[in-house]
């Protein structure tokens, strides 16, 4: 029996909502709105319904399909001078890089890159934090793909959580990367932003299968996210709330079952693209 849900600001996109995935899309009357602590923070989290599932033979023909329609969405993006950008985040286990390849597979190489963006370098520690992801043709050129398996969103995650900087310096990141987004998508970069979401169940699982596999996987890293769950929750939630707008929304993915988290990644991915071209012919670009 599907729960009746009261639902939190931002959440208005029922066609995504019948699919499983909570989109959380605020009206920001500017991007610089500077941040104002709130005090019953909306628990999008707890939204999801991890016994989203599906099968394999459902789960290939749908990838196929997704995959097909990105081959042809790409060219015609390339034609009206857009370019696709995908911040992938989620917690630690949840299937990023997996899912990331699945975006990619069978697409020819030059038009797509995936950066992994592991921790920051002592210079770029001494940089503006966000500069790195658009360094070494991190960003596209018009038609190409770029997939962020983590992004400049650790600002508002790792930064808060292992207290790396102020208080002052964490506000501060929320109507700067809301600017910064802003910018990206009014300059012809379709955003999608994707959260995958296990339960704790699911990630302790996952981490057992990584020490039984012995292959290097399990890291200390793994430790402590299992440590910090409760502490990240409240910091996911202000992200979401923070910085999901109405033009680069946040797209919360249960992904208990990678399959269902996949097909549902490149479907999102493959609708954001759409809706810009339509957009582009619209208005003659």
């Amino acid at each position: 029996m599907t729960r009746q849900l009261i639902l939190p600001p931002g959440v208005t996109n029922t066609e995504l909502l019948k699919r499983g995935i909570i989109q959380v899309a605020r009206d920001f009357g500017n991007p610089t709105e500077p941040y104002v602590k709130v005090p019953d923070l909306p628990d999008y989290l707890d939204m999801l319904d991890h016994s989203q599932a599906m099968g394999k033979t459902k789960y290939k023909r749908r990838l196929k399909e997704e995959q097909e329609r990105r081959d042809l969405l790409l060219p015609q993006m390339k034609k009206h001078g857009l370019a696709s950008v995908v911040v992938l985040e989620g917690r630690d286990a949840s299937g990023k890089s997996g899912t990331a390849k699945h975006i990619v597979e069978d697409l020819q190489f030059e038009l797509f890159d995936v950066v992994h963006a592991g921790p920051p370098t002592p210079q770029e520690r001494s940089q503006i934090y966000w500069l790195r992801f658009f360094d070494r043709d991190r960003m596209p050129s018009y038609g190409e793909m770029r997939i962020l398996d983590r992004s400049w969103y650790g600002e508002l995650l790792v930064v808060p959580v292992d207290k790396l900087a102020s208080k002052e310096h964490v506000h501060a990141a929320y109507p700067q990367l809301r600017t910064m987004e802003w910018v990206l998508t009014d300059s012809g970069i379709v955003l999608s932003k994707l959260w995958l979401d296990i339960t704790k169940d699911e990630q302790k699982a996952r981490f057992d299968d990584r020490i039984e596999e012995a292959n290097g996987k399990y890291q200390e890293s793994d430790e402590r996210a299992r440590a910090q769950w409760d502490e990240y929750t409240p910091y996911i939630n202000k992200m979401f709330y923070h910085t999901g707008s109405r033009f680069a929304p946040w797209n919360l993915i249960p992904a208990n079952n990678k399959l269902f988290a996949r097909v549902q990644s490149l479907t999102i991915i493959n609708d954001d693209m759409e809706r810009a071209i339509r957009l582009a012919e619209a208005n003659g670009r």
